[in-house]
């Protein structure tokens, strides 16, 4: 079996979701032995000697994701003519997806398979209730954007899969790390810790204001900012402004093993996006045995059982947060019950190599539909 997949990137120290979930998914599916033709920009950061990988580099390396569609097009058809792939993979179809139908023009029996980690990605600058028709298959990370997308589109059920997403292996519940502790001074602290990028739908900001309310019982509290982004000017200000300097910690983002010290430094994660797919960084921290206060809607709850080992909270409500926040960080032993749950969650769903083997039953289906 041999599929393409056309990247915009797949680096392994990638911050985002979306391109994480591809690398892991690719890296996954080439174990199965399924050969896969990778077009990406020139010189991009890519895991190297991976066998059943074929890598097709474009001549240039930075390119207007809205300009992919065309530029990737001479290359998909240099790919099969080399290769014959059966099947292409779509990571994100407004920046491919007409590039993909005007290619299958010309090689109809290609089947296409279009990945989606938010419903606003199946817009496809108006053109979703036509193009999401075209696509073989459609697979979500989430249950929530999978409904969005049948109900919006009426999309056949039997078209589209949800497959959620992995954690690493080396993630695992650990003893706070000395040296750690007191380089940030979080000695006999209770260690709160968002990790993600620095953007407003990611909503950060929230949670230096709900830090104030905390703080106003609790002496004891910390805040750890773990990303980058265009919002951390901001979250510096207000904090100051709320003299709560002295309260957060923001630290660069980081990659591989040493995310485990950090998520175990925690003792809750937050997590209070306002729009998200199925986020990465709330499974990382269940994986290492930490309960999740996350937003109620999108696709929280398919990470989050409320009280079971965490809570969903009603989005840019300081009173909602705050009470079950407060209930977590009054009771260590309901942090352990909680965090035991998380662990047991990750184990039983969310893992890479379940991810890759629903991928590859897909990819079965629509092979043999071909033949």
């Amino acid at each position: 079996m041999r599929i393409c997949s056309p990247q915009l990137g797949l680096s392994p120290n990638s911050v985002l979701g979306g391109e994480v979930y591809d690398r892991e998914i690719l890296l996954g599916l080439a174990k199965k032995n399924v050969k896969i033709d990778i077009i990406l920009p020139k010189n991009l950061k890519i895991d190297k000697d991976v066998k059943n990988w074929f890598v097709t580099n474009l001549p240039i390396r930075r390119i207007p994701a809205i300009l992919f569609n065309l530029i990737v097009i001479p290359y998909l058809f240099l790919v099969y003519k080399k290769t014959k792939f059966q099947i292409l993979r779509l990571h994100s179809p407004q920046f491919i997806g007409l590039g993909a139908l005007f290619f299958k023009i010309f090689a109809p029996t290609i089947k296409i398979i279009a990945t989606y980690h938010q419903f606003r990605e199946a817009k496809i600058f108006g053109l979703g209730r036509f193009l999401n028709h075209k696509w073989d298959h459609i697979i979500c990370d989430s249950q929530f954007v999978k409904s969005k997308i049948i109900k919006e589109y009426k999309i056949d059920i039997k078209k589209v899969t949800a497959i959620h997403n992995g954690v690493p292996s080396y993630l695992k519940p650990k003893e706070k790390d000395g040296k750690l502790l007191k380089k940030y001074n979080l000695e006999d602290k209770i260690v709160l810790l968002y990790m993600g990028l620095f953007i407003e739908r990611k909503n950060p900001l929230f949670l230096i204001n709900l830090l104030s309310k905390l703080t106003q019982t609790r002496s004891d509290l910390v805040l750890i900012f773990l990303g980058e982004g265009p919002l951390k000017p901001r979250i510096i200000r207000r904090a100051g402004k709320l003299t709560l300097s002295s309260r957060i910690r923001i630290l660069n983002p980081i990659y591989g093993t040493k995310k485990t010290k950090i998520h175990n430094l925690a003792d809750i994660f937050v997590h209070p996006a306002i729009d998200e797919g199925f986020a990465l960084a709330p499974l990382e921290a269940m994986a290492c045995a930490k309960p999740v206060v996350i937003t109620k809607g999108y696709s929280g709850s398919e990470a989050v059982q409320e009280g079971i080992n965490g809570y969903l909270c009603y989005p840019n409500n300081l009173n909602d947060w705050s009470q079950k926040l407060e209930r977590l960080i009054k009771n260590p032993s309901l942090r352990k019950r909680m965090g035991t749950a998380s662990l047991k969650k990750v184990k039983t769903e969310f893992q890479w190599n379940i991810a890759a083997e629903k991928h590859l039953e897909i990819l079965k289906e629509l092979v043999n539909e071909t033949n």
